[in-house]
């Protein structure tokens, strides 16, 4: 049993995660979306918290072992949420950014996630035709974008009134139309 993490085990789970999701994304084109056992084995998990931990290996082999009661939501069948789905770009940069544990939120954190950041919104202005003086923020995903969103369209309903909603919020503005499919 370990009681710490240990660096010398790095090299070892890299390895083994690699091959799993290497033999995972290989299969998942013939897997259904959802196993039918996918609640039973996420409902094996539990149990109390361990006075020791048994060390990432033995962690990570578990997790792998449950991997049944995961949605596959990569896989070329699933159409439910938005998840993206994973491409071999994404996978690795996603792993790369899991391993420099940077904090994005602000340029001090990371001036590297605050400049990727520039660049992507650069680009989505000339994908979309947006005009080059634009802003923008990435989210941390659809539920987030929306709230920003409705935060935007609150702020710029109070400014074309004359009122800083920020400051005032709705008082004495018309009431504010709001759009939404059937």
């Amino acid at each position: 049993m370990t009681t710490h993490p240990s660096a010398d085990e790095i090299p070892e789970v890299l390895h083994l995660v690699a091959k799993e999701a290497e033999t995972y994304l290989a299969a998942i084109d013939d897997l259904p979306v959802r196993d039918p056992g996918a609640e039973d084995v996420a409902a094996s998990f539990g149990g109390q918290l361990p006075e020791r931990g048994d060390g990432a290996l033995v962690a990570l082999r578990e997790l792998l072992d449950g991997l049944d009661g995961a949605v596959r939501a990569a896989g070329p069948k699933f159409f439910h949420f938005v998840n993206g789905g994973v491409t071999p770009a994404a996978l690795g940069a996603d792993w790369l950014a899991s391993a420099i544990d940077q904090n994005p939120g602000a340029w001090v954190a990371s001036p590297l996630a605050g400049r990727l950041e520039s660049v992507a919104l650069g680009w989505l202005r000339d994908l979309f035709g947006l005009p080059s003086d634009g802003g923008g923020v990435l989210t941390t995903g659809a539920t987030m974008a929306n709230f920003v969103a409705l935060a935007c369209a609150r702020r710029w309903w109070g400014l074309r009134h004359g009122v800083d909603v920020d400051q005032r919020g709705f008082t004495g503005l018309p009431p504010m139309p709001v759009l939404a499919g059937g």
